[in-house]
């Protein structure tokens, strides 16, 4: 039995993506506690893992607040991890200690952005694994910085824009990044690090599952030993939750040959007039068939019964799993988690979106050959609808989605993350440093 402590950031786009593995460590019979805000002791506890609740006195919500809740653009994405992510990490390091000496884990698990674990773990000695449930996050020779949403480049030329911009972002744009972790580094009495540090916990693990194929991500020559792909994640709840009471209509469209579109805006940003409505107009007289979530709000307050068109189908969720399979395209704003899933079951995309990390999972949309991204938070109806006609009409992108599918389907997904745990834990503990 092997003890395991996960700490995860109070975000639900950072917490439900662990749900799978916890779940497969509790029932491999090793023992789980799980360190997380209070709001999502439901979720841990549903794992069968113990919950551990963070004391630090750090109010995630208002500090989503006081940021605007957004990571748009270069600014507005520094912005949100230093507010969100790096200033607070002395407060839960400084919680996490009697944690720590209470479960006497035998390794330690956390999201790639919440640091404070992973530094307790390093001061201690102890086996550490991040876990990333989003695009990959670290610099290379081979690619521009993360956050700009440009395509990778290996020539000559290419490279050279690459370590230009990386100075001008992680040495300059970012330099209070640097200044904030390497002062709580010295401050734990953790050895300095050189380099940016954005590629200081992939150098600090002794693993760094990274969700997802190569095939969806940039190629580097330069990735580090510690990063290893593990395939899809996906929470199970979002395949067996109750289909809505129109499902009938969509298996009939598909035994059809209508194309099925699926429009989600996921969970985060649920301004619907951003994607949901615009794409609805969008397909109006299209000969589609339109399944659209209203990201848990009411149907008919969305968009009444008496407007709606016919092939317009809403609810307030939509199980992935089920819906995904009967989908031709799938029109969301680029999350992480929904763009894999969608490529798990080998369908095209349109995408849109430029805050948080959407710019960089759609520009990877792009690079990948399996959808169009638009580039906006708020695309136009004429865009969308454009897009849209040519994803159906070119089946490249059907063929490239179908590619990444098989890919996917190569990689055992929680089962490997499960087993690269429990190796790390009976790995010889890191002393720390690079």
């Amino acid at each position: 039995m092997t003890r395991v402590l996960f700490t995860t950031a109070a975000m639900a786009a950072h917490v439900r993506p662990a749900v799978p593995l916890v779940k497969a460590l509790v029932s491999g019979g090793h023992q789980v506690a799980w360190y997380t805000e209070p709001e999502f002791e439901d979720i841990v506890t549903g794992t069968g893992a113990r919950f551990v609740p963070a004391r630090a006195g750090v109010d995630t919500k208002d500090l989503l607040h006081r940021t605007g809740g957004k990571g748009r653009g270069f600014s507005g994405l520094n912005r949100l991890v230093l507010e969100l992510f790096l200033k607070p990490i002395p407060a839960h390091a400084k919680d996490l200690t009697a944690v720590f000496d209470d479960l006497r884990p035998d390794v330690v698990v956390s999201d790639h952005s919440f640091r404070a674990g992973l530094l307790v773990a390093e001061q201690r000695g102890i086996p550490r694994v991040a876990f990333s449930a989003g695009p990959l996050n670290l610099s290379s020779v081979d690619t521009a910085p993360f956050g700009l949403g440009w395509q990778p480049s290996s020539s000559a030329l290419g490279r050279l824009r690459n370590r230009f911009t990386a100075w001008l972002m992680y040495g300059v744009a970012y330099r209070e990044r640097q200044r904030v972790l390497g002062g709580v580094r010295a401050d734990m009495g953790l050895p300095s690090l050189g380099g940016y540090s954005i590629d200081w916990v992939a150098r600090t693990c002794d693993r760094y599952l990274q969700t997802g194929v190569p095939e969806f991500e940039y190629p580097r020559s330069d990735l580090p030993v510690s990063v290893e792909f593990i395939g899809p994640t996906q929470p199970e709840e979002d395949d067996t939750a109750p289909r809505p009471p129109w499902w009938p209509q969509v298996l009939r469209a598909r035994a059809a040959g209508r194309p099925v579109v699926f429009v989600t805006q996921g969970t985060i940003a649920t301004g619907l007039a951003r994607l949901v409505l615009p794409a609805i107009e969008a397909l109006a007289e299209e000969d589609v068939l339109v399944v659209a979530t209203t990201s848990g709000q009411d149907p008919d307050t969305v968009l009444p019964a008496e407007r709606r068109p016919a092939h317009v189908l809403l609810a307030p969720f939509v199980p992935y799993g089920a819906i995904l399979p009967l989908t031709d395209v799938l029109v969301t704003n680029g999350g992480y988690g929904g763009v894999q899933h969608a490529l798990t079951h080998g369908v095209p995309l349109v995408v849109s979106g430029t805050s948080e990390d959407r710019m960089e999972t759609n520009a990877r949309v792009v690079w990948a050959g399996v959808g169009i991204s638009l580039r906006t938070d708020t695309p136009s109806s004429a865009r969308l609808r454009r897009a849209v006609r040519t994803v159906l009409r070119d089946p490249s992108y059907r063929s490239r989605a179908q590619a990444l599918q098989r890919a996917y389907a190569s990689r055992t997904g929680t089962g490997r993350a499960a087993a690269a745990v429990v190796e790390a834990a009976a790995s010889r503990p890191l002393t720390g440093g690079a």
